[in-house]
């Protein structure tokens, strides 16, 4: 039960560390904002344009990397959940016994 809540803890700093960078890190897309940290960049609905004109391959860098970014907070969410019910399980089986 100490190594649970321990990893608990860990991946919950991991967590917030996660959150504070993806709010530094910036792409350039004026859509970004403090709120919507947790949305990959594909999310944003663009601007209706006139005409097609792709991104530079640079901002295409940086929303790769926070994409990447995203899915990493989105993994560390879940791992967190399934240790919070192996932590909740392993009380419940210390109460039963």
């Amino acid at each position: 039960m100490v190594g649970t809540i321990f990893l608990i803890l860990i991946f919950s700093v991991f967590w917030w560390y996660l959150v504070e960078y993806i709010k530094y890190f910036n792409t350039g897309d004026p859509n970004e904002t403090d709120f919507n940290y947790w949305k990959f960049s594909y999310d944003f609905r663009p601007d209706k344009k006139e005409d097609y004109s792709p991104d530079k391959p640079n901002i295409l860098k940086k929303r790769r990397f926070r994409n990447k970014l995203v899915f990493l907070l989105y993994l560390d969410v879940i791992i967190i959940f399934f240790l919070l019910n192996i932590l909740a399980a392993q009380i419940l089986e210390k109460i039963m016994n």
